[in-house]
């Protein structure tokens, strides 16, 4: 190409203010919604390790309950058939490792603000458990409605966890 061609086609010269902008403008958009995607994939895969845990974690808060209701708790208090837990203000909370195994209890304020490691081992999830009266069906055994919620992360305030709830009755 020659001199005058270029000049005459306009081929050569930089880039206009216009494509500057329009360049950043598209950038702007992208670059967030490439990292917000990647925050979205990160939660999921998270999310997607907690459920497939939460069969193993259901089991032992189950059994801890269990044994509660036979009098010998391996975590929390005893309680009776018909009684209501947590009793007496108290949070009942189970740490569990990455692998979805229970580690101890957690304390109110453990559970609360929130806990990296307990006994020496790391937590990932806090399985919190509660059970409340329900009506009573005429004939029928009374039962309680018991609520178990797999929580993480455990590090996180409890306020700002992501959490699964899992519902059940017990006598």
């Amino acid at each position: 190409m020659n001199a005058t061609h270029v000049q005459a086609t306009g081929m050569g010269r930089g880039s206009s203010l216009i494509e500057t902008l329009i360049a950043i403008s598209v950038l702007a958009i992208a670059i967030p919604l490439v990292f917000g995607a990647l925050a979205e994939s990160s939660k999921s895969g998270i999310s997607s390790t907690a459920q497939a845990r939460s069969s193993i974690m259901i089991a032992a808060c189950m059994d801890e309950i269990q044994a509660s209701r036979d009098g010998t708790p391996q975590f929390f208090t005893a309680t009776a058939a018909q009684q209501t837990f947590p009793v007496n203000g108290e949070v009942w909370a189970l740490a569990f490792s990455p692998q979805g195994q229970p580690i101890g209890k957690l304390g109110k304020s453990d559970y609360t603000q929130g806990t990296r490691r307990l006994n020496g081992q790391e937590i990932r999830y806090v399985a919190s458990l509660s059970a409340a009266k329900t009506t009573s069906i005429p004939d029928a055994t009374p039962m309680l409605s018991a609520r178990i919620t797999i929580e993480y992360p455990a590090a996180a305030p409890a306020a700002k966890r992501e959490s699964i709830d899992f519902f059940t009755r017990i006598p």
